[in-house]
């Protein structure tokens, strides 16, 4: 092999990628811009880097690269993102995996998990953590959907495996039965299934978690989600504000002494039990007693410098971009040698059976 091997593999879903793929499938790809800017820091931390784009581009690199020993395969660093598939974040992880090559983030069991809303509600639930009322609701039981007595008016309708507040808008937030009917109605089935929870009218939180059972975890100070009155275009944290055409929202530092740590404490609880890898983000929200309920685990949460809330919040008490991306590497590094890589490299070679 004459070329010169990548340290490090970015396999990167962009949102300006041209082809016949909808606007809103591609609402959490990076931009072009911010994946340049990931590129740009990990050469400066002294990687040699190779940007990919699609699948058969990975395949080519993984067949090519698989004849190296394990201990000198580049790192495979995960910016996949996906659309319309339950495992869409899970499906580099799982390839890397399978074909022996260190990656970024968690493995593809904590992947799937934390995409399902309401898989990670029952996941936080039985650890003790508080998660809001709620219930799934699939595309062919919308039409009965009856709400239960224990989820009282206003509920929210969020779809349970989207993430960027996909599926989310004013709408979504319901006030009586009538209203419940007819957004059923309406909802596409592209984003089923659906969550039907409690509406919780308190403040709003996010926090950054970077570690693994190995590396350990280190969590940052809690970020307060405000939405700027002069940018605001809904009510809600939806969709319209997720877009990349504008940043409305902000993180404020403020969160209260007793809640903070209280949220630190949960959200190492819950990334040490699914034993995740690399970076976490994970959401809160409270009720009007200002009580914190988990809403949602990020386990591939956009990483932009520009505009990414987990990157800010681990500014706040973990350390600058390029500490970030040295991490997520040298954990990625240090994952590749657990137990779950034995099985692409011991079965190497194949030893013809006899009689």
């Amino acid at each position: 092999m004459n070329e010169k091997i990548p340290t490090v593999l970015v396999y990167a879903d962009l949102h300006e990628f041209s082809g016949a793929i909808p606007n809103s499938y591609k609402q959490e790809w990076e931009s072009s811009a911010s994946v340049g800017k990931i590129i740009e820091l990990l050469n400066e931390l002294g990687e040699t880097t190779e940007l990919l784009v699609t699948p058969k581009d990975l395949l080519e690199k993984l067949n090519l690269y698989s004849s190296i020993p394990f201990s000198k395969r580049p790192v495979i660093f995960h910016l996949m993102e996906g659309f319309r598939s339950r495992n869409r974040e899970a499906l580099i992880p799982a390839a890397a995996e399978l074909f022996g090559f260190p990656h970024t983030g968690s493995d593809a069991f904590a992947q799937n998990v934390s995409l399902d809303k309401n898989l990670t509600k029952i996941f936080a639930k039985s650890l003790g953590i508080p998660v809001p009322k709620g219930f799934p609701l699939s595309f062919e039981d919308r039409k009965n959907f009856v709400l239960p007595k224990e989820v009282p008016y206003p509920c929210f309708l969020k779809p349970s495996g989207e993430g960027s507040s996909l599926g989310i808008g004013e709408e979504s937030l319901v006030l009586n039965e009538d209203e419940l009917f007819a957004r059923l109605k309406d909802l596409p089935e592209e984003y089923f299934p659906y969550l039907v929870e409690e509406y919780l009218k308190g403040s709003e939180y996010t926090i950054s978690v970077m570690g693994s059972p190995g590396y350990g975890y280190r969590v940052s100070r809690v970020g307060r989600l405000v939405l700027r009155e002069d940018l605001k275009v809904e009510e809600v944290y939806g969709e319209k504000t997720k877009s990349k055409d504008r940043m409305p929202e902000a993180l404020v530092f403020d969160c209260p002494e007793k809640t903070e740590s209280f949220l630190q404490e949960q959200s190492v609880l819950i990334c040490k039990s699914l034993a995740t890898s690399g970076p976490a983000r994970l959401d809160w929200k409270c009720n009007e007693e200002e009580k914190p309920f988990l809403l949602e685990v990020n386990l591939t949460p956009g990483l932009s410098p520009f505009y990414s809330t987990f990157p800010i919040c681990y500014r706040q008490g973990l350390g600058d971009e390029k500490t970030l991306f040295s991490e997520i590497i040298k954990i990625a590094r240090l994952e590749s040698e657990s137990p779950r890589f034995l099985y692409s490299k011991f079965k190497t070679t194949h030893s013809s059976l006899t009689k």
